[in-house]
């Protein structure tokens, strides 16, 4: 069971780390376009700005602790497992602030940007680090 788990957190880290590396190399003016696309589709569906934090929320965490139950019966160090769950929770607390903020202006401000940018970078760096501790 442990080896097919491991292997299964190292293909989830490999997609972690190759996602949050796309995201960290998106452009100011790509962001933009997308949040431009997300707020037109919101207002579309008639989606509450409550309704899109709960579905964020609902989704980020979903995604989160499948990674971190990979991690955890991937028998790594349970200290690595808490920096992990950290990192996620930190992410999430960034997502929803940005989210805020834009559902907010109805657009995403350079700080906003760039603290998801570096999220993004520090994500891809904890999927590559993650992924070279369970090859080792």
């Amino acid at each position: 069971m442990s080896d097919y788990v491991v292997k299964i957190a190292l293909v989830a880290s490999i997609i972690f780390m190759g996602y949050s590396i796309s995201e960290f190399a998106a452009s100011f003016k790509t962001v933009s376009e997308k949040i431009g696309e997300f707020l037109s589709l919101a207002k579309e569906n008639s989606a509450t700005d409550s309704d899109l934090r709960r579905t964020n929320i609902f989704l980020s965490c979903l995604l989160s602790v499948g990674y971190v139950v990979l991690v955890y019966f991937s028998n790594i160090v349970i200290w690595i497992v808490a920096l992990v769950i950290l990192k996620l929770v930190l992410t999430l607390f960034v997502s929803d602030k940005v989210l805020i903020q834009v559902l907010r202006d109805g657009s995403l401000s350079k700080k906003g940007y760039l603290v998801s940018k570096y999220d993004a970078l520090f994500n891809a760096m904890m999927g590559f680090a993650f992924a070279v501790i369970l090859v080792m």
